[in-house]
């Protein structure tokens, strides 16, 4: 799987960690994505359920073993919009990485 494909798969169910947020509470927190709204992941530790904002957070996504990098900045859309978003999410990426 290409790298960029990662972000218009269903993402829901799912095992994530944070690797990186604004809110550096949030950096390592890790569990199956049990929700996934415009603007947050809702992610169940075990625990307890953590609700995560999208945007300035990078997540680490588990897909057939390998963890790719998902920055929430690029998918800040509905979930059931994102396969329309691809143009959209393409060029989010390519802003992203320049930086």
């Amino acid at each position: 799987m290409n790298a960029n494909e990662i972000y218009l798969i269903e993402l829901i169910g799912r095992n994530v960690m944070v690797k990186n947020s604004h809110n550096i509470k949030n950096i390592g927190i890790k569990g199956k994505l049990i929700d996934e709204t415009r603007n947050m992941m809702v992610i169940d530790t075990g625990v307890k359920r953590c609700s995560i904002p999208k945007e300035g957070t990078l997540f680490g996504v588990n897909f057939e073993g390998i963890y790719y990098n998902i920055h929430g900045d690029a998918i800040l859309t509905k979930p059931e919009d994102r396969t329309k978003e691809k143009r959209k999410i393409y060029k989010k990426l390519r802003g992203i990485e320049s930086r």
